[in-house]
């Protein structure tokens, strides 16, 4: 099967545009499926049953927007002579040209709405990065394609100022949609320049989507990146190391939910020690029903409805988005939302006798928008080139 653009045969960028995608692993697709909004919503799958589930869902709802993320950068650092790489039955494969364009075959044969590059992990530029941030560049637009994003999963480093120039570079130079992951031990916007950087990034990129992220998604969007994807847990939230064999251990999650007022994601055991001794807040969206936001267990259901709930208030808070003009009229209304946040704080704690704390990442998306960043020919004594 022939490449095609997206879904309903609009361009790839207009399907992109404004869109929040929530990433989820195989088994709770179908959980979040009925909360997400038709215009602009739809999923990331990631996990071994992924083209499967993404079949199911195109079977069932041939408008809905589902692609797939195979995860090749929690498995393999990329190289220059190997950016990209996918985990089969037979084992690792790195993939030439031919190779890349077969995964991506099968990613649109199995119903995605677009493919999406299994790209490897890309280190830092001081780590030996710059060559593999453009070679993945360089093989991606050999492609002839027009339904493809390209997967640029990054340590956390290239959005400091040192770097971020180069990295836009080459998210200009690529000749599809980008979509930015961004690795760290935590929060990778809590690590100095970053923020600033990713906002520098977002206003400089059109065709940037900012991937696998919390928050940040409308921090991007209001400065100018063309959608992003959530991610409904933790582990979905940021990049990770790469890890070849899926190492780790098990371990039961906790209930984590979104407390919109606060622009937070909080463990419920949080919620429930500050709500001890006065009425905990409440939720109105399609799944709480007015219902208290401490009441989730660890129990499998309670779970469920948690990440359910996290997803109707991302959608909520994306349709104000949506609702504003870019530039300008979108960056106020965020900057509203961010000053909201912190009168909700305020209030938290004198409601609750506790000390909550403000966090650094929103302390840092109050501070003044930085301008876009200069394009290579601006800056003098530049000689680094982009791909050929």
């Amino acid at each position: 099967m022939g490449p095609r653009a997206g879904a309903g045969g609009e361009e790839i960028d207009e399907l992109l545009r404004d869109r929040l995608l929530i990433m989820v692993n195989d088994q709770s697709a179908i959980d979040v499926l009925p909360y997400l909004p038709a215009r602009r919503g739809g999923l990331v799958l990631t996990g071994s049953a992924a083209p499967a589930r993404c079949r199911e869902i195109r079977n069932a709802l041939p408008e809905a927007v589902a692609v797939m993320d195979y995860g090749s950068h929690t498995r393999r650092v990329a190289t220059p002579d190997a950016p990209f790489g996918l985990k089969s039955e037979q084992g690792w494969r790195d993939l030439d040209l031919s190779g890349l364009d077969e995964i991506l075959n099968g990613q649109r044969v199995n119903g995605a709405s677009y493919a999406v590059t299994p790209t490897c992990f890309i280190p830092a530029d001081e780590a030996g990065g710059a060559p593999v941030l453009s070679a993945v560049t360089a093989q991606a637009n050999r492609l002839r394609r027009a339904d493809t994003v390209v997967l640029l999963p990054c340590s956390w480093r290239w959005l400091r100022r040192s770097s971020v120039s180069l990295l836009a570079e080459q998210v200009r130079a690529c000749r599809h949609p980008v979509a930015l992951i961004m690795q760290a031990d935590g929060d990778p916007l809590e690590r100095g320049q970053v923020a600033e950087g990713l906002r520098q990034l977002c206003r400089s990129c059109p065709r940037l989507v900012l991937w696998r992220t919390d928050l940040a998604a409308f921090d991007a969007m209001a400065h100018g990146a063309l959608g992003a994807a959530v991610g409904g847990s933790a582990v979905l939230r940021h990049g990770v190391a790469p890890r070849p064999d899926n190492g780790g251990g098990g371990h039961k999650a906790y209930p984590v939910v979104l407390v919109r007022r606060l622009l937070r994601y909080h463990r419920v055991a949080t919620l429930q020690d500050w709500f001890a001794h006065i009425a905990p807040w409440i939720c109105d969206c399609p799944v709480c029903r007015g219902a208290a936001l401490t009441r989730f267990t660890d129990r499998k259901a309670d779970t469920i409805a948690a990440l359910q709930h996290s997803v109707c208030e991302l959608y909520s808070l994306h349709e104000e988005l949506d609702a504003t003009l870019v530039g300008d009229e979108r960056i106020g209304w965020w900057r509203q939302q961010l000053a909201d946040a912190w009168e909700y704080h305020r209030l938290l704690a004198a409601q609750t006798g506790t000390e909550v704390s403000y966090p650094k990442v929103l302390q840092a998306w109050r501070r003044q928008s930085p301008m876009a960043l200069p394009r290579a020919q601006e800056q003098p004594g530049h000689d680094r080139s982009g791909p050929s």
